[in-house]
């Protein structure tokens, strides 16, 4: 350790005392404290619910930034190499740890607020924000704050995970089991119901996903919400294994766990009459009962991999969250997705990590389960009013109007 350091302060002797004092300026690397010449704030949201619950929070990076002479290399007009003075400008992340005064947060008005930046409120009053290190701030933050948000009326969705395994594989995969289908959806049904994060523009879905107990036969499931089926295909040729095991969407939300690649289907069946939303597309029925019933139409794949253990598949490939709200008619808030809620971004990334660029230049901090990257827990009221509309809307999803899935019983 002692000899990297060494080596280190050798090398910044060097460049200080091989350049002209008067064009270079050399950043200080021994000094304990660092200097903070810009602050970047950056919130999970510019919208914060008046409901005493969901906070706003802001995460802040301090940076250093030098500039300093260097001579570049340059190819003259008669193809000879020179040397030109050039003035960069470094920017350097400064650690917190290297920061001796204290990161405040303040409203436009004087206003302090707490130290860890979280902010709830139950007063309908837009305002500022902007955050102070020493004599430096940075520039302030409008936020908007809106009514709360009504709670939505509770749907809860029976689900039966179709496990359809290939002779070929030998059997069952590891990680397959109640347990394992349970634990996914509590974590699926705490975001759901906005008990994962408090954040100041999620909302409260209420949706619930229960395992199906009982066979469409009315006989009791042997285990809670999983049908077990061995077919001799595999891979891309067991879709006929799939077809055969598809209970009625009327009753169960059918989720498919093959060898046929990972398969969300967009909700497109409506009945004719009822006017679309934008962003999926719809096939009009006349009655509910005139429902294409292929799997990819109807229900969620999820595609098993037979070179690697299944557990590691799903949980690492499959994005649970993601796929689900999909499925409810959420699309990706990194492309166009009709809510005017979320912050719609491409895949430009800020100086941070975590941190994404909106399309409009603002600098936030992802929480949206549809973003790509950052805490991925939160979705939005307009969002919320998007997976209701589907399930009152679309026959493929009315799974939640029937308890038979729970009793067996018409």
């Amino acid at each position: 350790m002692k000899k990297t350091l060494y080596i280190l302060i050798f090398m910044i002797g060097a460049l200080v005392f091989s350049c002209t004092p008067d064009k270079y300026e050399v950043f200080d690397f021994e000094s304990n404290a660092a200097q903070v010449d810009s602050i970047e704030l950056a919130p999970n949201s510019h919208i914060l619910y008046a409901d005493g619950v969901s906070e706003l929070f802001f995460r802040v990076h301090a940076f250093d930034i030098n500039k300093i002479w260097r001579k570049d290399k340059v190819t003259l007009p008669d193809g000879t190499l020179a040397t030109k003075d050039t003035l960069h400008t470094d920017i350097f992340r400064v650690q917190n740890s290297r920061i001796t005064a204290d990161i405040e947060f303040y409203k436009e008005d004087g206003t302090k607020l707490p130290a860890n930046a979280k902010i709830s409120t139950t007063t309908v009053e837009d305002f500022k924000i902007y955050a102070k290190i020493g004599d430096k701030q940075s520039e302030m933050y409008q936020i908007d704050v809106r009514e709360p948000f009504p709670e939505k009326a509770r749907k809860v969705i029976p689900v039966i995970f179709h496990h359809i395994k290939s002779e070929a594989d030998g059997g069952s995969l590891p990680g397959v089991d109640t347990k394992y289908l349970q634990y996914q959806l509590d974590q699926l049904n705490a975001i759901f119901s906005k008990r994962a994060h408090n954040h100041s523009n999620g909302a409260n879905a209420n949706i619930e996903f229960k395992l199906a107990l009982y066979a469409p036969d009315g006989t009791r499931l042997e285990e809670d919400g999983l049908n077990r089926v061995s077919t001799p295909l595999e891979g891309f040729q067991s879709r006929p294994a799939l077809v055969e095991n598809t209970w009625d969407p009327k009753k169960y939300m059918n989720v498919y766990i093959s060898g046929t690649p990972n398969i969300v289907p967009a909700p497109h069946t409506k009945l004719t009459g009822v006017d679309p939303i934008l962003g999926l597309s719809f096939t009009d029925i006349e009655a509910d009962d005139d429902l294409d019933l292929s799997p990819e139409k109807i229900g969620i794949t999820i595609g098993a991999s037979y070179y690697g253990t299944y557990l590691y598949y799903i949980s690492y490939i499959f994005n649970w969250k993601r796929e689900f709200s999909k499925y409810l008619g959420v699309l990706n808030s990194y492309g166009e997705d009709h809510c005017d809620d979320t912050y719609p971004h491409g895949y430009n990334y800020s100086r941070i990590e975590g941190w994404r660029i909106a399309n409009d230049g603002r600098v936030f901090y992802a929480t949206n389960v549809t973003a790509r990257s950052g805490q991925s827990s939160t979705f939005t009221p307009q969002q919320v009013e998007r997976m209701h509309w589907v399930l009152e809307n679309c026959p493929t999803h009315w799974a939640w109007k029937s308890d038979f899935a729970f009793t067996g019983v018409e």
